[in-house]
């Protein structure tokens, strides 16, 4: 989708918003790649306004981990631990930059976070024994928990470095942070877990891990301006 709109712009640098017989205004066009906190993303910017303080961008990033650790309890007893995490994106947003001269820039956007997962795998191999307390593999059972957050989300932030460069590449460094909403625990689990009272604790996690609403982030970018018009 993001090289069509790209293609799009293109093809269509010629086309003019005219505001009166002797004002034009031209598109410029990059497409951006970076690496961040957030994972690789690809991004499509052009500026939306004549004298290029304003400009728009559509992009999308995908960040996915998981891993099996083995943590040992001691010689006899080991724990599988398996996180998952993922945070894929659709996103649009907006740049000002405030000072003529400066590629200093504010941003603000909109996250669709189509795929978002953080929780955790836990069993064993080999059960629990611990300082005479014996659980085997099959009583300790399984236990998934994860956090959810809200699906769509607002992002703030600052930049150095011009969207849409002025010449053909162009280097730009984010800083900025979501508003994720209230994280909400759903947790899933059979064995061990069920002679105790985790669904009451479950709550009282919830509201000691209710300011986790803002996800900081960081990115560096290389932008490719495609058009032939200087800014």
């Amino acid at each position: 989708m993001l090289f069509f709109f790209a293609f799009y712009l293109c093809r269509n640098e010629g086309v003019y918003a005219i505001d009166d017989s002797t004002n034009v205004h031209k598109h410029n066009v990059s497409i951006g790649l970076s690496v961040g906190t957030i994972g690789p993303s690809i991004e499509v910017a052009t500026n939306i306004s004549k004298n290029n303080r304003f400009f728009g961008r559509l992009g999308t990033s995908y960040l996915q981990y998981q891993n099996l650790f083995k943590v040992d309890l001691n010689s006899k007893s080991t724990i599988n631990v398996e996180p998952d995490l993922k945070f894929n994106q659709i996103f649009l947003a907006a740049d000002y930059y405030p000072f003529k001269k400066s590629s200093f820039h504010l941003f603000l956007g909109t996250s669709y976070i189509y795929n978002f997962n953080v929780s955790s795998f836990i069993d064993t191999d080999t059960g629990i024994n611990i300082e005479g307390v014996e659980v085997n593999a099959e009583d300790f059972g399984e236990i998934n928990l994860r956090i959810d957050w809200n699906k769509i989300v607002p992002f703030v932030g600052l930049g150095i470095g011009r969207v849409v460069p002025r010449r053909r590449v162009g280097f730009n460094f984010e800083l900025g942070c979501y508003y994720m909403g209230k994280p909400k625990i759903v947790s899933n689990y059979f064995g061990v877990l069920d002679t105790t009272n985790a669904d009451e604790l479950i709550p009282i996690i919830e509201r000691n891990i209710k300011d986790y609403s803002f996800l900081p982030f960081i990115n560096f970018k290389l932008k490719f301006r495609i058009t032939k018009t200087k800014q």
